[in-house]
């Protein structure tokens, strides 16, 4: 266990690996951990770093913290302090998403690429449970079958109010003006059976479509923890993105997994 300080509060955070920088960004079920296979999948290339958001894992619990403005200060000062090397590449799920989104929109000379999972594009793609359950209770209610055991040992150190705190103020929000002139190339990988947080669909399904900078992927028979019920197209497909050029038409589709376009 690594642990590093931003004013009062303590971050937990793990890495593996040695080359260039990964920083994985965990959602509202869960912690740091169920990042891992990913990380020991990258480490023989990559360095990959995996943090605990402040009130999830083994961070610091602090309520005036749990904000996503202050969620993408926090990312911003983990870079910092640790003296990672920009640009990084960020891989976001579910809320860790959001956090990676806005921390490129308004810092993006230190990215090199995103990548984000079950992303919500809007608050209302994201299950409103989220707002009022506790996540064991959530996690077992609405996922019901795949539960991962890097996620239910981790659960019982969530504190509620920055579960559903942070949902509340997504179900608020449209991330679509950020992704529409995104300011570096761009993974969006969703699971098709996911019951948290739904695909992009009527007037914003166009960004099932890729385009030159972003690109889009469903893994039709995940839900939402595709790095660990998938685990080797998932890491594939991350490493194939991570080593495209800019130009996301150099990622061509595999057998192992599919390109969604329309």
């Amino acid at each position: 266990m690594s642990i590093t300080t931003v004013g009062n509060h303590l971050i937990h955070y793990e890495v593996l690996g040695r080359g260039k920088p990964l920083i994985f960004i965990h959602g509202w079920l869960g912690s740091w951990r169920y990042w891992w296979p990913s990380m020991q999948a990258m480490s023989s290339q990559y360095r990959s770093f995996a943090f605990d958001l402040w009130g999830f894992g083994d961070s610091s619990k602090a309520p005036d913290q749990y904000t996503i403005d202050a969620y993408v200060e926090m990312l911003h000062q983990f870079i910092e302090t640790l003296g990672v090397a920009p640009p990084v590449v960020l891989i976001g799920h579910s809320l860790g998403g959001v956090v990676a989104t806005r921390y490129t929109i308004k810092y993006p000379e230190s990215v090199d690429k995103v990548i984000t999972v079950a992303l919500p594009v809007v608050g209302t793609d994201l299950n409103n449970k989220l707002t009022d359950t506790d996540p064991d209770t959530f996690l077992n209610k609405v996922i019901k079958a795949n539960n991962f055991s890097e996620v239910d040992t981790e659960l019982r150190k969530t504190d509620l109010a920055a579960f559903n705190q942070l949902a509340s103020e997504v179900t608020l929000d449209n991330f679509v003006p950020d992704l529409i002139d995104f300011p570096r190339p761009l993974l969006m990988l969703h699971g098709g059976q996911d019951a948290i947080v739904q695909q992009p669909a009527g007037e914003n399904s166009y960004l099932l479509e890729s385009e030159e900078r972003r690109f889009y992927v469903t893994l039709d028979e995940c839900q939402h923890f595709p790095m660990l019920q998938e685990k080797a197209k998932f890491n594939r497909l991350m490493l194939d993105f991570i080593i495209a050029g800019d130009d996301l038409t150099e990622l061509a589709p595999k057998e192992y997994w599919q390109r969604r376009t329309r």
